[in-house]
């Protein structure tokens, strides 16, 4: 998910369902929120803390790829990235196209009924997405308060499949703010993005679990749909792959490069790690 959401485009919010994990990290949010409510019942403590040995490994994990990930991915000003790179970005994306794609079964596949509704759900969220994707990035520096929207924004579309917290950081012009801070480090800004974070979580984890619980098959369906809308924003060639422009993460360049057998290899590759989580899934589920 760290590894997902340091790339303009990925949600981490898709891996959480492609490796079957959505549905609890909502839940154990949720629980944890609750928190002042849960630790008076021992059946509210043991709850916290079933939540808690599923959510610290995860934050952990999250954190960790995140800052690698972004060293690795974006680079520091002096040094670009493989996203920022003109010869390696196509591969990137492509891996990513194929993930998301392959993996657009896994949340329609647990809708227990599929009706009119859930495929009107699946179209307008994709919509959505499409036109959410190729809005212009702004350019401008936030000022540090205005840290605190991006984090609640960045949290509340990161835990939704489709738009990715990253790329919603562009449009709003904050993605290079973050992870220069983070880098820097700078911890004031970092502090009130994390801040922001949690008035997101606050805000937006209680509506989503109850989505799930009352309009579950409707729910997935339009998960599927920000899932399969976040593809335009995979595209493999752009006109440009810099982070910091307002075309970046836009399909700006609907044309097939030179490189198109290399960029299939990777998008297989991408496919074949959905494939290969879900197979170690369903053996561990046979072991237990």
């Amino acid at each position: 998910m760290g590894a997902a959401d340091a790339v303009p485009g990925v949600s981490g919010g898709t891996i959480a369902l492609v490796v079957g994990v959505y549905e609890r990290l909502i839940d154990s949010i949720s629980v944890v929120l609750r928190l002042p409510l849960n630790v008076r019942s021992a059946d509210g403590r043991r709850r916290i803390g079933s939540a808690l040995r599923f959510l610290v490994p995860l934050v952990v994990g999250v954190g960790v790829a995140y800052y690698v990930c972004t060293r690795i991915l974006v680079g520091p000003p002096e040094s670009k990235g493989l996203l920022r790179r003109e010869d390696t970005a196509p591969l990137c994306y492509a891996f990513f196209v194929g993930l998301v794609l392959f993996s657009l079964r896994e949340p329609w596949h647990r809708i227990r009924k599929v009706t009119a509704g859930c495929w009107i759900a699946a179209v307008i969220a994709c919509v959505v997405v499409l036109w959410a994707v190729g809005l212009e990035h702004a350019r401008t520096e936030p000022e540090p308060w205005m840290l605190l929207y991006g984090g609640a924004l960045a949290i509340a579309v990161m835990l939704l499949p489709g738009i990715s917290g990253s790329l919603m950081l562009l449009v709003i012009g904050q993605y290079t703010a973050i992870a220069g801070a983070v880098h820097a480090p700078d911890f004031l800004r970092v502090g009130i993005f994390l801040a922001g974070i949690v008035c997101g979580l606050l805000l937006f984890v209680p509506i989503l679990r109850r989505l799930l619980r009352t309009r579950h098959d409707l729910t997935m369906a339009a998960l599927t749909g920000l899932m399969a809308g976040s593809l335009r924003a995979l595209w493999p060639w752009k006109s440009h792959y810099d982070l910091k422009d307002h075309a970046a993460g836009q399909m700006v360049n609907v044309g097939v490069g030179s490189n198109w057998p290399l960029v299939l290899l990777f998008a297989a590759i991408g496919a074949a790690a959905v494939w290969g989580l879900r197979a170690l899934e369903r053996r561990i589920d046979r072991n237990a």
